[in-house]
């Protein structure tokens, strides 16, 4: 029961692509983390063939900073570094998980990214942004996901593959 992939997405690879490929995940959880690396592999190797879009699933009520770490990223996609971002956010995940306020290391990876970080910072706490959060995060409840990541290819749920092979 997944929506298919629309404008309101991020999305990369090949839209005209008969494979598609959604994720359901959160910046603050450790499988996102270590699924992170295979998904960015193999939208390298088929980056032609597969269309993918991530979604946010910020599980808020086991990762203090899964929402603000969904608006960090929503702020860069803005600014078209979306997944960039999220390579920062998921390799780095241990340096700010647990900060009592992560903000500054967000603006720091935006710096990095060379960003406007005036606009970052706006951007980081606007409605548009919470909306955005907030509106993926209850799609995703309302279709029956209670864990990430979660996985469709082509609308269909997959089980979680074990290795890259998988």
């Amino acid at each position: 029961n997944v929506p298919p992939i629309s404008k309101n997405d991020i999305t990369k690879g090949n839209p005209r692509s008969k494979i598609t490929l959604i994720e359901y995940s959160d910046f603050q959880c450790p499988a996102c983390a270590a699924y992170h690396p295979l998904v960015k592999q193999l939208l390298n190797e088929f980056n032609d063939k597969i269309y993918f879009a991530y979604r946010m699933f910020p599980l808020s009520n086991s990762h203090k900073n899964a929402i603000i770490s969904a608006q960090a990223s929503y702020a860069t996609y803005k600014q078209g570094k979306f997944f960039e971002m999220a390579d920062y956010l998921f390799s780095k995940q241990t340096e700010w998980a647990e900060l009592s306020d992560p903000t500054t290391a967000f603006t720091d990876y935006a710096k990095l990214l060379k960003l406007d970080i005036n606009k970052f910072k706006a951007d980081l706490n606007s409605d548009e942004t919470k909306n955005y959060v907030i509106n993926s995060q209850n799609q995703a409840s309302n279709v029956g996901i209670n864990s990430t990541p979660s996985f469709f290819i082509n609308e269909k749920q997959i089980a979680n593959p074990q290795t890259y092979n998988d």
